[in-house]
């Protein structure tokens, strides 16, 4: 049994250190050209993916280097989970990269979905996001379809499959 444990957290600790990795590398190459972005935030419904059942969520984009991007997004979803917890307030938070030249890029991110629930419990799951981002050169609307994972690590380790659906709004940037 102890040998199992063991393996668990040598394993988990592989995990966390290859996506670390995966993650600095997509800021190294981000920082290496920054230019301007068009639309730099935005507003997005999720269905499923990262909230849960569905979240509303704004993003920004921080860091372009063509074709590369990078972005975060922090989002509100409520659930109902059971009788001993109630409902859920969902807060999912992530760091996205897409990557590509055309309208349809390639996307991929982590975060953390945290929800705090009506009878005062609190929990925490990692997200991945694997998927596709639609949006047109110059198109404000953009659509994503994403594999998102949740990754549950506090009690025991535990990788749901999930995925999400999105339609978004990109703002248009003001004139300084």
């Amino acid at each position: 049994m102890e040998h199992l444990t063991s393996r668990k957290i040598g394993s988990f600790t592989r995990t966390k250190h290859v996506l670390l990795t995966l993650c600095l590398s997509f800021l190294a190459i981000c920082a290496l050209g920054q230019n301007t972005i068009q639309n730099k935030q935005g507003l997005y419904f999720e269905l499923a993916g990262s909230g849960g059942l569905g979240s509303v969520n704004y993003e920004r984009f921080f860091l372009y280097a063509s074709p590369w991007t990078l972005s975060w997004s922090a989002g509100l979803s409520f659930a109902p989970i059971d009788k001993n917890n109630g409902t859920g307030i969902v807060i999912p938070v992530m760091l996205h990269s897409t990557f590509g030249k055309k309208a349809l890029k390639l996307e991929l991110g982590i975060g953390q979905g945290i929800t705090l629930t009506t009878k005062g419990s609190l929990f925490a799951l990692t997200t991945l996001a694997v998927g596709t981002r639609i949006q047109a050169s110059g198109s404000r609307w953009y659509y994503r379809v994403t594999f998102t994972p949740l990754i549950s690590y506090l009690v025991d380790f535990q990788v749901q499959p999930w995925c999400g659906i999105s339609i978004g709004y990109a703002f248009k940037n003001k004139a300084i």
